[in-house]
């Protein structure tokens, strides 16, 4: 059985005062949809946190916030049509999302996020959407 291709990345849990998550939903390549929390993958040299904490820029416009690790999980995923063998951190961020600057919006085209939502761990359990971790919403009652 040949091995997979190994990635590591690390997600953001942006908690808001209501303990709602943000959730992106993110189209694939077969046009399939999906929800997942905001992150990305490791660039040469970054540790988890390092990579959380540009994602966090990125992704939310949200620089020099506190980040927080909760937990780690290794899952196959399909990344850019290919299925991989990826080592999550997640990490978490308390507070409000600011207003998406251009730059974080141009991010969002580039990165096929066609739009972002707050979640309860109640809403999680009981969509029928796709959404990444699985577990989330259990996860979410731990912290």
């Amino acid at each position: 059985m040949k091995e997979l291709p190994q990635r590591r990345a690390s997600r953001l849990i942006l908690l808001d005062s209501e303990r709602r998550v943000l959730l992106f939903r993110h189209r694939r390549d077969n046009r399939e949809t999906f929800w997942a929390p905001p992150g990305g993958g490791l660039e040469s040299g970054e540790t988890f946190e390092q990579a959380a904490l540009r994602e966090a820029s990125e992704e939310l416009g949200m620089s020099g916030v506190p980040v927080t690790f909760l937990w780690e999980r290794t899952t196959d995923f399909v990344y850019k049509g290919n299925l991989v063998d990826q080592h999550e951190c997640y990490f978490l961020i308390h507070g409000e999302l600011p207003d998406l600057s251009d730059r974080v919006r141009k991010f969002h085209d580039q990165e096929a996020i066609l739009e972002m939502r707050r979640w309860t761990a109640t809403e999680l359990e009981s969509t029928s959407d796709v959404v990444f971790p699985e577990e989330l919403a259990s996860e979410l009652r731990k912290i």
